[in-house]
């Protein structure tokens, strides 16, 4: 599969972006911790979610405590009749926003590339786009 890189402006930057796989936008709810950590744990609503990735909206806090390549814990939830997805990643971008929140972009490894991948839910994630 080819990757498009779009590209959007935000004011006077340009920001780059390059997806292997077609986002939707699909909402939902998400937890997010700091990987290693049982605490603190922020809330976020689901903005836009991919095969590799997904962008949650959370308090900005978020936006001071981690940066490209943190790594964290998402338990993410589609709707409410769903099972919840227990996933790890990397922050890969953070973007403030006017409203006190800020959007965190996650991306999530392949369960072939990702350690202990009996410990996470990044294979099933993968494969609702896939099927």
């Amino acid at each position: 599969m080819s990757s498009d890189h779009a590209t959007a402006s935000a004011g006077n930057e340009r920001l780059q972006d390059r997806r292997d796989f077609l986002r939707l936008d699909k909402s939902g709810k998400g937890l997010l911790r700091l990987r290693k950590e049982a605490h603190p744990v922020g809330s976020g609503a689901i903005v836009d979610i991919s095969a590799n990735g997904l962008n949650l909206c959370c308090d900005a806090e978020w936006a001071e405590r981690v940066t490209p390549g943190t790594p964290v814990e998402v338990v993410a939830r589609l709707d409410e009749t769903s099972e919840p997805f227990y996933l790890i990643g990397d922050v890969i971008w953070v973007r403030g926003l006017d409203d006190g929140q800020c959007q965190v972009g996650i991306e999530l490894p392949p369960a072939d590339e990702s350690p202990d991948q009996s410990q996470h839910d990044n294979r099933d994630w993968r494969a609702l786009f896939l099927a």
